[in-house]
């Protein structure tokens, strides 16, 4: 089975493939979605979904995993998030994946025991997980982290294969 975590940003959207094996998980693919600082919010969303929909098409997963929608303090940086969680969504939907959701604490808690991890420890233990020493990218090893704790939490009978 293949799964890919999503961590929406409007300028950077990491993603990051593991195909499941048994009870190892394999890293896949794994990345950054950049959009320009430059561009119209439309035309990041535009951006990020034709790059995500190029990534689905590439590796064509099964199951696509995105932390579920948290409160800011700030309304205007929460409507944009939401608007790139919903293009994510809607790639996801169109790809036909099964997609879930869970809290970012709940991701943190799950793979570094403390679920208010800092974003060094998550790339740190990702990079462990997986093997990738090189590692360096918050957002990548964020996407990676959902894939990873929701193959972990995944048993067979319970999930989409």
């Amino acid at each position: 089975m293949l799964i890919v975590g999503v961590d929406p940003g409007s300028n950077a959207t990491g993603f990051g493939i593991i195909r499941k094996e048994g009870t190892r998980s394999v890293h896949v693919a794994s990345g950054v979605i950049r959009a320009s600082t430059a561009d119209s919010h439309p035309k990041r969303l535009h951006r990020i979904y034709r790059k995500l929909d190029e990534v689905l098409q590439r590796h064509q997963p099964q199951v696509m995993v995105v932390e579920s929608l948290f409160h800011g303090n700030n309304s205007q940086s929460l409507m944009k998030l939401s608007q790139v969680r919903g293009v994510v969504l809607l790639a996801g939907e169109m790809h036909g994946l099964d997609i879930f959701e869970y809290a970012p604490m709940e991701i943190k808690a799950g793979l570094t025991g403390y679920g208010r991890a800092e974003k060094d420890q998550m790339v740190f233990m990702v990079g462990r997980i997986l093997c990738l020493p090189d590692l360096k990218s918050p957002d990548e090893a964020d996407a990676l982290a959902m894939a990873l704790y929701h193959s972990h939490r995944c048993l067979p009978e319970r999930c989409a294969l």
